[in-house]
């Protein structure tokens, strides 16, 4: 069964699609024709959940996928990411980096290097586009993160969890400008 769909913002011809049984497809026609990506994906459990696949705003041939692989007693978290329709993909997390497994992830509409990433265990921030990664608290528990949004108007980033409801963490003007121009000596938490 198909789990997650993802058409993409750039160019109305290319979807791509998740199921429950571990496969990742892409079509660039339209639904035309399909090319399963799934043995490109190195490191993906077999017969995993793509619970969840973001299209890039920024690359028409970019998209990260989101596996989990609980329901058989595989607690790591899974993202990869594709620069290249698919034909290879690095993975971005990991038990080293965050802590449970993966539900969600989601790149900042305005600031590329900005990604967010919701686990069982709570939600993640990078601001180096997913090389490091922090656990982001201020307030918000180690819940499961479903799913995540950003409302574009407010730059406000909107956290559905499990048991908890909905979290939201105002204003990302600070975080985007730290994404941009990294940690300096002089540093405005909120402008």
């Amino acid at each position: 069964s198909i789990l997650s769909i993802a058409p993409s913002a750039i160019d109305n011809q290319i979807i791509w699609v998740g199921t429950d049984d571990g496969n990742v497809q892409l079509t660039q026609n339209g639904g035309k024709t399909w090319t399963n990506l799934t043995l490109n994906i190195k490191g993906l459990p077999k017969e995993c959940w793509i619970a969840q696949i973001r299209a890039s705003r920024y690359n028409k041939s970019e998209a990260w996928v989101v596996a989990n692989h609980y329901r058989k007693g595989d607690f790591n978290p899974y993202i990869y990411r594709t620069k290249d329709f698919g034909r290879t993909w690095e993975r971005m997390v990991d038990a080293t980096k965050v802590k449970g497994y993966a539900l969600t992830v989601l790149q900042d509409p305005v600031e590329p290097n900005l990604i967010f990433t919701g686990t069982e265990n709570g939600l993640w921030i990078s601001i180096d586009e997913g090389k490091n990664w922090t656990q982001l608290r201020n307030g918000l528990p180690s819940v499961s993160t479903m799913d995540l949004a950003i409302q574009e108007r407010e730059s406000a980033l909107i956290i559905g969890t499990f048991g908890r409801s909905i979290w939201i963490l105002d204003d990302l003007i600070s975080l985007r400008k730290v994404a941009r121009e990294g940690i300096t000596k002089d540093f405005t938490v909120l402008p």
